[in-house]
């Protein structure tokens, strides 16, 4: 009989299993990893299906643009070059070193990031590449020391782009102070449209 122990690790690679499935052939689902490697490399890995690249590469070049997986890989890599990027501290742009398209039916996107800050204080993040897909959502982690440890997720609904600054030791994200701070005005806005209405009925 299997004990507790055996029983949750079957379980939870069971669910890493699953998972992996679900990512590797859902179109709409992508993510985003930077992390550093044992030889202090710090990568940019991006994972999305196989049927995602091929419905974007499509949608922007029409059927037939590629005769051969080296050139669906570099109409890959003109796509991330295009609609990806990464600034920090309002002015740093890394450099995406040698990207590589690994293919399978959970395909990757695999770069070195160089010319990054001693110390990150903002982080914007663009990923554009799935753009044209319905309900296309990306997920970001950063598995770095001093970046946020906050799973992000990019939609349409943010531009697809994460805006995060660090303030008194903790990372905000601006795109929810953005919503806040609208929210606050909302009030007063329809305070005066409902004042112009009025105005304008007992004038007429």
């Amino acid at each position: 009989m299997l004990s507790k122990k055996s029983i949750l690790l079957l379980l939870v690679t069971a669910s890493l299993v699953f998972s992996n499935l679900l990512w590797a052939h859902n179109p709409e689902f992508s993510s985003i990893i930077i992390s550093k490697t044992e030889n202090g490399q710090i990568v940019l890995q991006l994972n999305s299906s196989l049927t995602a690249f091929q419905q974007e590469v499509n949608f922007i070049h029409g059927e037939g643009a590629y005769k051969s997986p080296e050139e669906f890989q570099d109409l890959v890599l003109q796509l991330f070059k295009s609609r990806f990027s990464i600034i920090l501290n309002n002015k740093d742009t890394p450099q995406f070193k040698n990207p590589k398209v690994i293919l399978g039916h959970q395909t990757k996107i695999v770069t070195e990031l160089i010319g990054l800050p001693l110390k990150t204080k903002s982080i914007e993040l663009r990923n554009e590449i799935f753009y044209d897909l319905y309900n296309s959502q990306s997920a970001v982690i950063f598995s770095l020391n001093e970046f946020p440890k906050t799973k992000y997720t990019l939609n349409k609904e943010n531009l697809n782009t994460i805006n995060v600054s660090l303030e008194d030791g903790k990372w905000i994200d601006n795109n929810s102070k953005s919503t806040k701070k609208s929210l606050t005005y909302l009030p007063f806005v329809l305070t005066f449209i409902i004042g112009g209405l009025l105005f304008f009925l007992i004038k007429k």
